[in-house]
């Protein structure tokens, strides 16, 4: 029977297909794109299931570590000011000498003796005391008290003064030679002022490091010259608004606009720098100084309880932590003419400069070189 020559050619191309489908060499499947987030966690998607992916163990100890601070923060608090006690504060006395050694004896007082009234009232002034008390021959009593350097220690000294002059059968006359202003008795203000601007300080150049990155070089836009004039900047700003809140606005820091200003910038400079510095070395962990600051500066800044008050650990404190040298040098401005304000100010810049070594040294790559040379 004679074939068709249509099928004859569509045998021959199947044929061919065939042939050339067999001279081929097999393809591989093709490679189906994984996830874009396993190369991050490790696992394929159907291994990250997110109802059983919990990282108990970190959720434990955040639970833990924030308790932690938590108790530290009542403890430390609790004992600097839950029972404020007068530890050898000091007093000019001018008395008769059975007196003097009577108030001398007692464990709560340093006694200073001077001469006369006006010698007294000069040591209280430049805050070489916390107060006098001058008992006249003839005469009421006179005790002098410097509200300003803290409200409980003058508490204490008039409850004193009225002692001692009933027991010598007269009156006591008080004289507060550095009063606070009429809108803030208790001069709590101005550690207010202090204690809120840590922590704006201490959040702004957090956040400004996290957000501008790491410390590249000394010069360029993420350098540490750049950085350096950011965080001054941002000092002023906060500085300027919080002194033109408490003078202006509240009216409780009134009359000395200009050396408030520059005092809370220096303060303010030196928590940034500080701040800025560490973590340009450390990152994220210079979180530790910010609770450090905030657990042991302000309850031994002498704002709560002032300085005389607070027991031996405390009170040492006070000098070294930028809080509590930037309230006494505060104060010295505000209410004693600048008295006494040298060493606060001394401390303010030790941090400062601190801060501005640690930058340094990010910005040279200390730690990467150090890294690498141990490596």
């Amino acid at each position: 029977m004679a074939r068709s020559p249509h099928r004859g050619r569509r045998n021959k191309a199947h044929g061919g297909a065939a042939e050339g489908a067999a001279a081929s060499p097999p393809r591989e499947p093709a490679q189906v794109p994984r996830d874009t987030a396993e190369t991050s966690s490790g696992k394929p998607p159907e291994d990250r299931d997110p109802g059983s992916g919990i990282p108990w163990r970190n959720v434990v100890l955040v639970m833990v570590g924030v308790a932690v601070v938590v108790v530290a923060f009542v403890s430390s608090y609790s004992v600097a000011i839950g029972k404020p006690t007068a530890r050898q504060l000091p007093v000019a006395v001018a008395a008769p000498p059975a007196v003097l050694a009577k108030l001398d004896a007692s464990p709560l007082l340093k006694v200073e003796p001077v001469p006369s009234l006006a010698r007294a009232r000069a040591m209280v002034e430049d805050r070489s005391v916390s107060g006098a008390l001058v008992l006249s021959p003839r005469g009421a009593a006179t005790l002098l008290v410097a509200n300003g350097g803290g409200h409980a220690v003058e508490t204490i000294l008039v409850q004193l003064g009225q002692q001692v002059a009933v027991a010598g059968g007269t009156t006591l006359r008080t004289i507060d030679v550095a009063p606070t202003s009429p809108n803030d008795p208790n001069g709590t203000v101005e550690f207010y002022c202090i204690a809120f601007l840590m922590l704006g300080s201490a959040i702004g150049a957090t956040v400004l490091s996290r957000v501008i990155g790491p410390v590249r070089g000394v010069r360029g836009p993420r350098g540490a010259a750049a950085r350096l004039g950011l965080v001054t900047v941002y000092a002023a700003w906060l500085s300027v608004v919080v002194t033109f809140f408490a003078d202006v606005v509240l009216g409780d820091l009134v009359g000395h606009f200009g050396p408030l200003f520059l005092t809370l910038w220096l303060y303010s400079g030196a928590v940034c720098l500080a701040i800025t510095g560490l973590s340009a070395l450390v990152g994220p962990a210079a979180i530790v100084l910010i609770l450090v600051l905030i657990i042991l500066g302000n309850p031994s800044s002498g704002g709560p309880v002032p300085r005389p008050l607070l027991n031996g650990f405390y009170s040492g404190l006070n000098p070294v932590l930028p809080q509590g040298a930037a309230l006494s040098a505060l104060r010295g401005v505000q209410y004693f003419g600048g008295a006494g304000i040298g060493a606060g100010l001394i401390s303010l810049a030790i941090w400062a400069a601190a801060g501005l070594i640690l930058l340094g040294a990010a910005a040279l790559g200390w730690p990467r070189r150090h890294a690498a040379a141990h490596a």
